[in-house]
């Protein structure tokens, strides 16, 4: 007797493949004898003729199940149990039936129809070879005996759904939620170092930079770039077991296991895997029973030396109320930033969007966008989406009249004035600092260097007299702002590097960029 209840193409290398990992007379006694295996858009549902049989091959079956999805159809396969008596037809008993003959299950089950969630136990030890053992002759016999043939058989038997609670690959996180993936992000000096990491823990995971934690502001493409992680790992090691989550969800799921007394799965679900992703852990900050949990399956990765990949708006020790326990282990891997991309990657993001919207934008366009959006990714792929629209409502070809057209908001920014209260809190930002160091006389060269590049905007933006911008900003001469405007009028023209130290270690950034990049955030806070 068959286990597939379909003729599908898909379903018969999925039960090839979990006959090849169990072994082929253990996948006729408990598959082809007890089973119906049926492909839902849901997952894969199996009929089973009572509770024993579905208890067994949960029990020992459910990684070698969850293995065959994952070859086979690329991610985890949400998996439940059905207990329908009526679909197993009596036949008769010949004499010379053994006990791995096919069963006749048509009896009442024992327990009334109910939803139970069954436990995801790895294998043992004795189901990893071809022959049967003991322990598994016993079972068997068992299940015949409970199988035999009821007089009559039972009609209209409600079915019981069982969800295996299972250790899944992708933890029902499937493939299609990772709409990312590594071949379209486009890679620039500002977060090369990130690629690079990335590409070597997906190939190699736990070997050398783990954990991985990658922070940067907003809309700087740390999660296409976790995602991307997450599919190339699934191409270099399509049996291992992997999850993506963000910090709420890791959350949410510990406490529902909270609430519901299933702590005890929830635990089996999330460290025993062989790669952990968690995308804006810097939400589980200010949550100490979170961080305790998340504390314990980070040491429990981590020991059997598997790989753990996070990302964060901030650095580790930036982030507020986090614990010194998570904060010492984050930062024992690799800590890499990403910047907000320079004008060469800008342009090329914008074409690569632009290709994957099928618009043809002329480079005097991709120019002329990627000189007025700075800040992040996100930006670029918004005012992409205005132009596309323009170009469709319209029918006009994409030409810098119409991306004005499209972005006009963009140059009416760039003329109207700026507060200097805005370009103080911009620099401050930026660059770390708190107010009263602009104010102060310090001479250390991050203060130095903020403090020019604050008068420079201001006398750019504000159109301040420079007797004016000396009183703003703590009483200066008025030739100590003249000096300061000129330095930084000569880096710009030149587009000199201008390096500083923040709290996170050293920081160099193209002087053009970085007062583009300043005014555009000021403007915005207008």
């Amino acid at each position: 007797m068959s286990c597939i209840s379909a003729h599908d193409p898909q379903l018969a290398r999925l039960a090839d493949a979990i006959a090849q990992r169990v072994g082929q007379q253990r996948f006729h006694v408990w598959f082809n004898n007890s089973t119906r295996l049926d492909l839902k858009q849901d997952g894969l549902e199996i009929a089973v003729p009572n509770d024993f049989i579905s208890d067994w091959i949960g029990k020992h079956f459910t990684r070698p199940i969850q293995e065959a999805a994952h070859e086979v159809l690329g991610c985890s396969l949400p998996v439940r149990f059905n207990v329908v008596p009526q679909l197993f037809e009596v036949e008769s008993a010949t004499a010379g039936e053994t006990s791995a003959a096919k069963p006749a299950a048509m009896v009442r089950p024992a327990k009334p129809a109910r939803v139970a969630v069954m436990p995801g136990v790895r294998p043992t030890p004795v189901l990893t070879g071809a022959a049967v053992s003991d322990v598994e002759v016993d079972a068997i016999s068992k299940a015949v005996a409970i199988m035999q043939p009821a007089v009559k058989p039972f009609r209209n038997v409600t079915p019981i759904h069982r969800e295996m609670d299972s250790q899944p690959l992708g933890s029902g996180l499937l493939r299609p939620r990772l709409r990312h993936d590594i071949e379209s992000y486009v890679v620039g000096a500002s977060n090369q170092l990130a690629y690079n990491a990335a590409l070597y823990v997906a190939e190699f995971p736990g070997a050398q930079y783990n954990p991985l934690f990658i922070h940067g502001n907003c809309g700087l493409g740390k999660t296409h770039l976790l995602q991307g992680l997450c599919k190339r790992f699934i191409e270099h090691h399509p049996t291992k077991r992997w999850m993506y989550l963000t910090g709420e969800e890791f959350t949410n799921e510990f406490l529902a296991a909270l609430r519901t007394n299933k702590l005890d799965s929830f635990r089996r679900k999330m460290r025993d895997l062989d790669l952990l992703v968690i995308d804006d852990v810097h939400f589980m900050g200010g949550k100490k029973a979170t961080q305790e949990e998340f504390l314990h399956t980070f040491n429990a990765i981590e020991a059997m030396g598997r790989q753990i990949v996070m990302a964060s708006d901030n650095h580790p020790k930036m982030i507020e109320e986090f614990g010194e326990s998570l904060i010492n282990r984050f930062v024992s891997g690799m800590v890499v930033r990403i910047d907000p991309p320079n004008y060469a990657t800008r342009c090329e993001i914008l074409r690569a969007m632009s290709q994957r919207n099928g618009i043809n934008l002329p480079e005097e366009v991709v120019a002329w966008v990627a000189r007025r959006v700075t800040q992040n990714v996100r930006e670029l792929e918004g005012a992409i989406t205005r132009i596309n629209a323009h170009v469709k409502l319209t029918g006009r070809f994409a030409d810098v009249a119409m991306a004005q057209e499209a972005l006009g908001d963009l140059d009416r920014q760039l003329i109207a004035p700026v507060k200097p209260e805005n370009i103080l809190q911009s620099v401050c930002d930026y660059f770390g600092l708190e107010h009263k160091d602009l104010m102060s006389g310090r001479r250390q060269r991050t203060i130095s260097l903020a403090r020019s590049v604050a008068m420079f905007l201001v006398r750019k933006t504000a159109k301040l007299s420079f007797p004016e911008i000396g009183m703003r900003m703590g009483k200066r001469n008025h030739s100590t702002v003249i000096s300061a405007c000129r330095r930084i009028e000569r880096a710009v023209t030149r587009n000199e590097p201008l390096a500083w130290t923040s709290a996170v270690g050293e920081r160099t950034e193209e002087a053009s960029e970085l007062i583009q990049r300043l005014e555009e955030h000021s403007r915005a806070m207008n």
